[in-house]
């Protein structure tokens, strides 16, 4: 097994404190969902690394700049909720 690190972005549109910018995803039939932080070159880097480590599945790149703003990501937004 392959340990891949993917670097952070260090020119992000949201500076709080409080913000996340991983680029921890979601992997959903045919595609790997990934946030994108507004820095061009690490965003592609992520991008293509992706692309590289899950080859045929469709990689998007959403920007989701509010859920950063409270500590999460696409992980925590995508999680399922139990039959009641």
């Amino acid at each position: 097994m392959e340990m891949v690190v993917i670097p952070e972005p260090w020119d992000t549109r949201v500076t709080s404190d409080d913000f996340v910018a991983s680029y921890v995803n979601y992997l959903c039939n045919g595609a790997v969902i990934a946030a994108q932080f507004g820095d061009a070159d690490a965003d592609a880097e992520a991008e293509a690394t992706l692309a590289r480590l899950y080859p045929g599945r469709e990689i998007v790149m959403l920007e989701v700049d509010p859920v950063g703003e409270v500590g999460g990501g696409i992980h925590c937004a995508t999680q399922q909720m139990p039959a009641v």
